[in-house]
């Protein structure tokens, strides 16, 4: 094992419990012809490793923000070196790269399983010096009721861009209204206000790019709580207009929308039809989101007709375009889908890998439909392996998160899970 340096071992060492780190600087002295980081380098790729903002790693080490950035310039450089990406590195964006490849493996079931609870305590403050990740401004409805009150207000006196801009921050999307709402599973929430708009709202020409992001939003709130039909009404709107006004934009990001509700509908030519469009329309303006999602589009479509291989190819495409893209942010459902392809493979190992990992990341992005979708995939696994202790735990979790989303479809299928699942365990005792 490698010691760090004398100048360096006093700060961010937690980094050694969390990924190989070892391997991970050997790594990139590889890729740097033997060449190391300054300890105050290696300090600040700790501290990001550990999703600390780089005024956290200012105020920690007494220096200055702008000179946190200049220490980070040449561990950012190894690692697109060592990771083969191309454009700007953000500190998410490192982060989720080194978690990728270095994690620590928790292929035990019960391990994992009691980790993560422990590491839910940490993250919610139950455990002093524990190191947050991703918080959002808001965590429960009661915080932002008088957003959605000012909203209704709004719409009353016939203001429609700014009851819509309320809710749907563009230039603070991260803590938007929208985001915390969708991110938490509160999709009801989001097609009552929506759907008001919908409803009354005429919009001038001006105005219509805040009413297809209105409907698109409205069709992704429709799609995850089961009303696909509803969503491609939606979507076919929100396709139309932007096809009269010319918004290439929202013309693929409507289809490829419409490719993923055709494939929960299971009809899958017009599924891979749409995806497909959407994909070569996203590539054509380079809008790297649309792109990850269509492919990730085409890998459920094939999951589903059982060509697992080529699906968990178009699953690494996805986050391969998620990794390269500016705006990395990965919420854990590609990595999920990886893992459940594993799973319908019967190559357990990889399965719990990736499904640990990618509940792991859902829950740090705050995607509670992603986790819990993750957690019953992963409960599935389990029971394959009987180990059923473990996968009752993984249902219950997935049960509780569909139970919060009023995600009823989902609920009942989890507790049929839970139910067939104690008889056997009653049945072995």
């Amino acid at each position: 094992m490698l010691t760090p340096s004398s100048d360096s071992t006093e700060d961010f060492l937690e980094v050694y419990h969390l990924y190989d780190w070892d391997k991970f600087h050997l790594d990139l002295l590889r890729g740097n012809a033997g060449e190391g980081l300054s300890p105050q380098e290696e300090r600040c790729l700790r501290a990001i490793a550990l999703d600390l903002e780089r005024q956290q790693i200012a105020e920690k080490l007494s220096i200055q923000s702008s000179t946190v950035r200049d220490y980070l310039r040449k561990p950012y450089e190894l690692i697109k070196v060592l990771f083969d990406v191309e454009g700007r590195m953000t500190e998410k964006k490192a982060r989720s790269l080194i978690l990728s490849k270095y994690k620590q493996s928790k292929l035990n079931s019960s391990t994992f399983i009691q980790e993560f609870a422990f590491d839910h305590e940490v993250e919610n403050g139950n455990l002093e010096g524990a190191i947050s990740v991703n918080e959002l401004v808001w965590s429960t409805l009661n915080e932002i009721q008088p957003f959605v009150d000012k909203f209704h207000e709004l719409c009353e006196i016939e203001a429609y861009v700014e009851a819509f801009y309320v809710i749907f921050e563009t230039d603070g999307y991260e803590n938007s209204i929208y985001k915390f709402l969708s991110s938490y599973g509160y999709l009801n929430t989001i097609i009552s206000v929506y759907e008001k708009l919908s409803e009354t709202w005429n919009p001038r020409k001006s105005e219509k790019w805040e009413f297809l992001t209105m409907l698109a939003c409205l069709g992704d709130a429709c799609d995850r709580m089961g009303d696909h039909k509803k969503a491609i009404d939606y979507y076919l709107n929100c396709l139309n207009m932007a096809i009269e006004i010319d918004d290439v934009d929202n013309i693929g990001g409507s289809l490829v929308n419409l490719g993923l509700t055709y494939y929960w509908l299971r009809d899958y030519e017009e599924a891979i039809d749409c995806s497909r469009r959407g994909l070569e329309v996203a590539r054509e303006i380079g809008n790297r989101e649309f792109e990850s999602h269509a492919l990730n589009n085409l890998g459920l479509i094939y999951s589903d007709l059982k060509e697992y291989r080529l699906a968990i190819d178009y699953y690494h495409f996805s986050l391969e375009v998620t990794f390269n893209s500016d705006g990395f942010l990965d919420d854990g459902g590609s990595l999920i889908n990886i893992g459940d392809a594993y799973r319908k493979l019967e190559q357990y190992e990889q399965a719990l890998s990736y499904l640990q990992r990618g509940i792991e990341t859902a829950h740090q992005n705050h995607h509670k439909q992603f986790e819990a979708n993750g957690w019953f995939n992963l409960a599935l696994a389990l029971e394959s392996l009987t180990q059923y202790s473990d996968a009752l735990s993984a249902y219950e979790k997935a049960q509780a998160l569909y139970q919060e989303m009023e995600m009823f479809d989902h609920l009942k299928n989890s507790e049929e899970a839970i139910c067939s699942l104690r008889e056997i365990l009653d049945h072995d005792t």
